[in-house]
């Protein structure tokens, strides 16, 4: 998987892309179709989206990133709020000159999608959100406790099995637990804090289309949030992912990148 660093503030942010090679400090080379920008879960990295970008990178401009403190980015501490993320990414992507992306966002990465698009509405060119976008960001006050145990040396780390489809092949458990083990809990910590302030976007200033992905296999409850949350925001329309769960990213990454192609198209 090409990748290279790129220095966003003073955090050296190391970016995931397909297509030839480039210089040092020279954005990855365009492309024929659109732009999509990939953006990770809590305590992901760029590297989930492997499967997407490797579908996407014959008529595409695939590009992933880690976050700071995520995956091979630089720093320890999540940056902490959703809108700070947000601007991050941007910030990114005005150095990558990326114009006119499809925002591609996961858990985590959707929200900080949606305030993307809601802070710089005439930006993306479309929103494609999933892992739960669509149902309650407000994590467990439980998994947080749980997890400053783990920062504070009093508990192990505890990899979450649920949201996978009942027929999930044990690669598919093993690629994800490789890419977690890839974040300090630390940052995961700071990412669940962010999802827990966050008030959510305005929805009325998103201007793209927004296409919220629900897998096949979750539950009624998330099917009924993801309509929901289409109906709020303007041009939006619900997709099923076909035999995925929650975890489409890496359930179905082949069938997520053709959503996405179509959304791009």
């Amino acid at each position: 998987m090409a990748a290279k660093y790129f220095t966003i503030g003073s955090v050296a942010t190391i970016v995931h892309h397909r297509g030839p090679t480039t210089l040092p400090g020279h954005p990855p080379a365009p492309a024929a179709g659109a732009t999509v920008l990939c953006v990770h879960d809590v305590a992901g990295n760029g590297n989930v989206f492997a499967g997407v970008l490797d579908a996407l990178a014959d008529s595409h401009r695939p590009i992933a990133f880690d976050l700071p403190a995520h995956g091979r980015s630089g720093g320890l501490d999540s940056l902490g709020a959703i809108d700070a993320m947000a601007a991050h990414m941007k910030d990114l992507a005005d150095r990558l000159q990326l114009t006119s992306p499809v925002l591609l966002g996961d858990g985590m990465g959707a929200a900080v999608a949606l305030e993307a698009a809601a802070t710089w509405p005439d930006w993306p060119a479309a929103v494609v959100v999933c892992g739960g976008a669509a149902t309650s960001m407000a994590p467990d006050p439980a998994v947080i406790d749980q997890l400053r145990s783990v920062t504070a040396g009093r508990a192990r780390r505890q990899f979450d099995t649920t949201g996978y489809a009942p027929d999930t092949a044990r690669a598919v458990y093993e690629r994800a637990f490789g890419e977690w083990m890839k974040t300090d809990p630390r940052a995961t910590v700071g990412d669940l804090e962010a999802l827990a302030a966050w008030a959510g976007p305005d929805l009325a200033a998103v201007r793209a289309p927004v296409v919220v992905v629900i897998g096949e296999h979750e539950p009624a409850e998330a099917r009924t949030a993801a309509e929901s949350l289409a109906a709020t925001a303007a041009h939006s329309r619900v997709v099923e992912l076909p035999g995925a769960g929650r975890r489409g990213v890496v359930e179905q990454p082949q069938a997520l990148a053709a959503l996405v192609a179509e959304v791009a198209a």
